[in-house]
Parts: C-alpha cells; sequence; structure tokens
C-alpha cells in the first residue's frame, strides 16, 4: 500500500506541473457545458419558410403573414415559380416552402375546400414532421378566420387544408439524416485526432530535433506527416460511403466529384489544426485533450444532431468559423438533396480558405521549431 500510495502522490505531484493539461482537464470542461447547454436545443423554432403567391390576394397575403407571427417561423426567400421554390428547398435556402395556388382566395368566398401546398425539406425527419404541422394549422387557422368573416353570422366557413409532401426522405427515416453525419465525424476523428499525435510523438521519443537538421523544409516536413493520415482518411470515406449506401440504402443524389472536392478541402483544414495542436502541446495527453475538446465543439454545434438555424444568434455566429458545418452541409446536400458544385461554392470556398489557412500556420509552427532547434 504504501508504494501504491507514493506513485498516486508521484502522479498528482506531476499532473500538478503540467498546467497545460490541467487547464485542459479542468477549465474546459466547464467551457463546454457553459456553451453547449445554452447552444443546443431541439426546440422547433427560426423554420425558414420560402412562398410562391400566385393569388396575390388579401387572403393569400394574410396566410402568409401568418407565419413569421407564429414564432416558430422566420421570413425566407420569395419565388418566381413552382421551379424556383423548389430549387430554394433544394440549396437550402429554406426549410419549408408554402405555394399559395391561384385563385385560392376565390375558391374560399365562393364556399369550396381548397389547399394550400406545403413542401418541407425531409432530412431531418423529427423536425420536418412537426414543422409540417405547425404549417398545416397556421394556413387552416388564418384561411378559416378570413372565411368566417366574409362569410357573416350564422353561416358555415368552408374547411381550409393543407398538402403537405416531404422532400429528400418522403418516408421521414431518422437514419438518412444521421448516416451522413457520422460520416463526417469519421473523417473529422480520423484525420484530426491522428495527426494531432503525430508529432508529439516524436517530441516525446526525442527524434524530432533529427527531423528538424534534415535538409527537408517545415513545408515538405508537413506534407509528409498529413499526407498518410489523408489517404487513410479518404479510403474511410469510400468504405463508410459505401457502406451507408449498400446497406442503409442513403441514397447519392449529387455529383461523387462534387463530394471528393469538399473532403479533400475539408482534410485541409482537420489535418492542418491537428498539427497545430501537435506543435503545441509537450506530451500526447495534451494533444489528446486539446484535440478532443474542439472535436466536441465542432460535432455539437455542426448541425449534426441539432439544427444550426435553432441556437441562439451567438452560437450560430460560433459555428461560422466551425469548418465541420460547412462540410456537414456538403455531404447531406450531395447524399440527400442532389446538391451541386453551384449549389455547394460557398461552403467549398470557406473550407479552402480555412484549409489554407490551417496548413500556412502548421507551417510557420514547425517553421519556429527548426530555428529553435
Amino acid at each position: 500500500m504504501r508504494a501504491l500510495r507514493c506513485l498516486v502522490r508521484k502522479e498528482f505531484l506531476q499532473l500538478r506541473r503540467d498546467t497545460a493539461l490541467l487547464r485542459v482537464v479542468f477549465a474546459l470542461p466547464i467551457f463546454q457545458l457553459l456553451v453547449l447547454s445554452y447552444a443546443l436545443n431541439n426546440d422547433l423554432r427560426n423554420v425558414r419558410v420560402g412562398v410562391l403567391d400566385e393569388d396575390r390576394t388579401v387572403l393569400s397575403r394574410s396566410v402568409l403573414d401568418a407565419f413569421p407571427a407564429a414564432d416558430v417561423f422566420v421570413v425566407g426567400p420569395v419565388a418566381r415559380d413552382a421551379v424556383e421554390l423548389e430549387r430554394l428547398l433544394q440549396t437550402g435556402a429554406c426549410d419549408l416552402a408554402v405555394h399559395v395556388p391561384a385563385g385560392f382566395e376565390r375558391d374560399v368566398l365562393a364556399g369550396r375546400s381548397p389547399a394550400v401546398g406545403i413542401s418541407v425539406d425531409g432530412t431531418n425527419s423529427s423536425l420536418a414532421g412537426r414543422g409540417a404541422g405547425y404549417a398545416g394549422t397556421v394556413v387552416m387557422q388564418e384561411a378559416t378566420r378570413y372565411a368566417a368573416a366574409a362569410a357573416g353570422a350564422g353561416k358555415t366557413a368552408p374547411r381550409v387544408g393543407a398538402v403537405v409532401r416531404f422532400l429528400y426522405n418522403p418516408e421521414l427515416q431518422s437514419r438518412l439524416f444521421m448516416v451522413p453525419g457520422v460520416i463526417v465525424m469519421l473523417v473529422t476523428i480520423i484525420s484530426a485526432l491522428a495527426t494531432g499525435m503525430a508529432v508529439v510523438r516524436e517530441k516525446e521519443l526525442g527524434t524530432l530535433d533529427q527531423v528538424l537538421v534534415t535538409p527537408l523544409t517545415p513545408l515538405q516536413y508537413v506534407v509528409g506527416k498529413t499526407l498518410p493520415f489523408g489517404l487513410i482518411a479518404l479510403v474511410d470515406l469510400a468504405l463508410a460511403t459505401a457502406f451507408a449506401r449498400l446497406w442503409f440504402h442513403v441514397p447519392m443524389l449529387g455529383s461523387p466529384w462534387v463530394l471528393l472536392l469538399g473532403v479533400l478541402a475539408y482534410l485541409l483544414v482537420t489535418l492542418g489544426l491537428g498539427l497545430l495542436a501537435s506543435a503545441a502541446s509537450n506530451t500526447q495527453q495534451q494533444a489528446m485533450f486539446t484535440v478532443w475538446f474542439f472535436l466536441v465543439f465542432a460535432i455539437m454545434l455542426s448541425g449534426f444532431f441539432f439544427p444550426v438555424d435553432n441556437m441562439p444568434q451567438w452560437a450560430q455566429w460560433m459555428t461560422r468559423v466551425n469548418p465541420m458545418r460547412y462540410f456537414m452541409d456538403i455531404v447531406r446536400g450531395v447524399l440527400l438533396r442532389g446538391a451541386g458544385l453551384a449549389d455547394l461554392r460557398g461552403e467549398l470556398l470557406t473550407l479552402l480558405g480555412m484549409g489554407v489557412a490551417a496548413f500556412g500556420g502548421a507551417v510557420l509552427a514547425f517553421r519556429r521549431e527548426g530555428t529553435r532547434g
């Protein structure tokens, strides 16, 4: 027992001297708890509504104005025709589309029972079903109120309904939403965590100084360190995507070349950030905790479990510097919505810019290491 007490005391003394590890172990979890507890929720809110009003009457405007007044929906883009309205859903510009047909007010006042078309992005099955239910209720309540007021006392108002269709996931299967997110998470963990341990392992073994005195430039060293893990991540992506299609029947509605371009840009970011964490750490424990801390934030604030639009405004601003959010949009867009290069241009350019910055930072970090060596 005495030997055990001495070993435990030694470990605590060693941990106390490692101030960087202490900050990661104690301070960062509290920070995660504060941020994520406020940012993550599954409430239905901030549902972006795209509209197509072919009736252009007092009733149609009243129905459409009732959506932002419901505290669940926010005003989205206005389409010129049905093709553009569906395009808004495909590109992710809106979550729900409302189509008021021509002659809607006339049919209501004539006592007929017209219907408003509601199209929902069904990729997130749980929110899609609830959003469609809320939207149908808004349409029926507003149209019925208007019809009753126009009909006068003692007359029965016609029943106004909504024709709902779910796009990209008509059966509302949750796995079609979750499986692409799992693919993103696997690529992230493999590329970032493995790279984060690569350099610091050489520091602990004492071989880093030997490498730094070789004719290798910092850029060559960074590329040589990251290329194997990048290839492994690409192979894992191919295997995971094939398994998702064959076993879970996840569709591939878009081009695989767009998906490949997206993962290459994303790997620039994750591999570069992994190397930066490795360069800033002195032990494998520090590197592992540092990478894992940022991975938790990246996963939770990426839209994997909870839509970004449901988060508070300050949390949505935080997600703009989260590369996993953009890669999540690319993977789900290509697989489930058939999004093309033009639709995902913004996400791809953002990831490319982040990747160049991360890789440039890694090269500078190892150039400083070489100077100190």
